[in-house]
């Protein structure tokens, strides 16, 4: 069953993307024994899908930051710390720019799958035609409707994706994971990538999004800024 909402049972999402709706479908997730009772809660993050792409990378990796800092939070991009001309960083080295930026953590994401699903049906087409003919000696003119059956092809991009949670000491504390179906391969990057992070403020590794604070109200020209007294009118 298709789950629409942001955080429902399963996790399921609703996505906008390219025009038509994207489906992720039974996003779960795991954290570690260790981080349950004192969740982390990171408020600085690296994003990172080093694995994606060029265009998918971008993708994803500028729509988790925008997540974050919407949240009140800070985040580093990959493309900046580890650019796509000098290779996939290993494990050990993305510990070590986290902690040599002072970062919380890093939030990485990549794909395990991606196919088209193709299914083929009949469905039931109605033809309208009219027809003159004489009923009690008048001509009338009556609408004649026929049913035929007429074979369909649907195609459906559909990917699956992981993603983890990699503390500065080096292990990984969170894992989840989801499938997608929707329009295009590249929807699904900016779906994955803001899910995962729903996700893993949901779960309480990254820290959940900073209430705002409405502006301060500027006094209107002609009054005064300072604190009115009762009784001194």
């Amino acid at each position: 069953m298709r789950v629409r909402g942001w955080i429902a049972a399963c996790f399921g999402l609703l996505l906008a993307g390219c025009g038509a709706e994207i489906f992720a479908l039974n996003y779960t997730s795991f954290v570690d024994p260790a981080y349950r009772a004192r969740p982390l809660a990171a408020r600085t993050v690296l994003v990172m899908a080093p694995t994606l792409g060029l265009a998918k990378r971008q993708l994803a990796e500028q729509a988790m930051a925008a997540v974050l800092r919407e949240s009140g939070l800070a985040a580093v991009t990959g493309l900046e710390v580890f650019p796509p001309t000098r290779g996939t960083p290993t494990n050990q080295e993305v510990a070590s720019e986290l902690r040599t930026r002072g970062l919380d953590g890093a939030l990485i994401l990549w794909t395990t799958s991606e196919r088209v699903v193709t299914t083929r049906g009949y469905r039931t087409v109605t033809d309208t035609e009219l027809q003159t003919m004489r009923i009690n000696g008048h001509p009338q003119t009556i609408r004649v409707e026929r049913q035929r059956q007429v074979p369909y092809t649907t195609e459906t991009p559909t990917a699956a994706y992981a993603a983890s949670f990699m503390v500065p000491a080096g292990p990984t504390i969170w894992t989840a994971e989801a499938t997608f179906t929707g329009p295009t391969f590249d929807a699904f990057a900016t779906a994955a990538g803001t899910g995962a992070i729903a996700k893993a403020q949901q779960d309480g590794v990254v820290a959940a999004p900073v209430p705002q604070q409405p502006a301060p109200v500027a006094p209107r020209a002609g009054q005064g800024g300072g604190l009115v007294l009762p009784g001194l009118n």
